[in-house]
């Protein structure tokens, strides 16, 4: 594997080209039992984005199981979204299978057992979201497994999004992580609009508003009338944009804030004072980000930082 980050750059969080001999999917995938063409060596690139990470790989011919001893060498539970920019694959989990042709995309399951094959030549793009950050946000997600996404505004959104990331070679961990949650979002958006939860524009739209929440995430007058004006709706359009999501406009301007304070607060060592910490995630005084803090990871930010430095 070779390693294209900024090694004198800590902070920062790099593409990976797996380019050596063997198989390169054992350090940039989940746990696979592959079988490739001999004639077509396989390649593959990965870029870490916060909790998701996205590949892209050039295979020829080739099929794949994964089965109890993969999962069980897998550490952590993931949901894997295929895209497929060449060629057809086919996948099958659970009686259910699958083609999914250039310009659309499927979701498997990481904790059951899969099966993949290509008949020729394969371009794809697979992003592994950890399966928390899906569950509690797409309704019925096993309904979702295995079923063909087709092209839409959103899910070519999302592929480009991710295209425009792995082309980065060095991105810091705060942007890494923003771009992530971005990605995950537009997943939602696909998963919504494949089950016919809402329409394209509308779910375009919600996208563009959670961009420029995260972009303005540290201005602590920020507020929804301002959101709204910024975005061209109104505020109660606003309200009505969130539902369905799972949490209201300000909810989740809350939750994208202690996301943001909880990251400079972990990784930034103790030379980021915990007041800095919250100047910077938009809240108005230390002590509403003690709380806020508190409430949502049972323990106060010192504390935490405590912990972390002793683990």
């Amino acid at each position: 594997m070779r390693d294209i980050s900024a090694h004198d750059n800590p902070s920062a969080t790099g593409t990976f080209v797996d380019d050596g001999p063997g198989n390169p999917f054992k350090t940039s995938h989940l746990p696979w039992n592959l079988e490739f063409d001999p004639a077509v060596a396989p390649t593959t690139t990965r870029v870490d984005l916060g909790e998701p990470w996205v590949v892209g790989c050039r295979v020829g011919r080739m099929s794949g199981r994964r089965r109890a001893p993969e999962i069980r060498d897998t550490p952590g539970e993931y949901v894997a979204l295929l895209m497929v920019h060449h060629g057809t694959e086919i996948l099958a989990q659970q009686g259910r299978s699958t083609e999914v042709p250039a310009g659309t995309a499927a979701l498997w399951d990481g904790v059951r057992p899969v099966e993949c094959f290509s008949a020729a030549s394969l371009v794809k793009s697979t992003m592994f979201v950890p399966r928390a950050l899906l569950a509690g946000a797409v309704p019925d997600l096993e309904s979702v497994f295995v079923r063909t996404i087709e092209d839409s505004a959103t899910l070519r959104l999302l592929t480009g999004w991710l295209d425009v990331s792995m082309r980065q070679t060095i991105l810091d961990r705060d942007t890494a992580h923003t771009a992530g949650r971005m990605a995950v979002d537009l997943l939602h958006s696909a998963l919504a609009r494949t089950r016919g939860d809402v329409s394209d524009s509308r779910e375009v739209l919600l996208l563009q508003i959670k961009d420029f929440l995260d972009r303005n995430l540290g201005d602590p007058d920020l507020t929804l009338d301002m959101v709204a004006r910024a975005n061209a709706v109104s505020v109660r359009y606003l309200h009505m944009l969130f539902q369905g999501t799972g949490e209201t406009a300000r909810e989740f301007l809350r939750r994208r804030r202690l996301e943001r304070a909880q990251r400079l607060l972990l990784g930034s060592g103790p030379e980021l004072p915990v007041a800095e910490v919250a100047i910077r995630s938009g809240f108005d005084s230390p002590s509403s980000f003690s709380r806020a803090y508190r409430t949502r990871f049972g323990v106060a930010p010192r504390e935490a930082r405590r912990q972390s430095t002793a683990a």
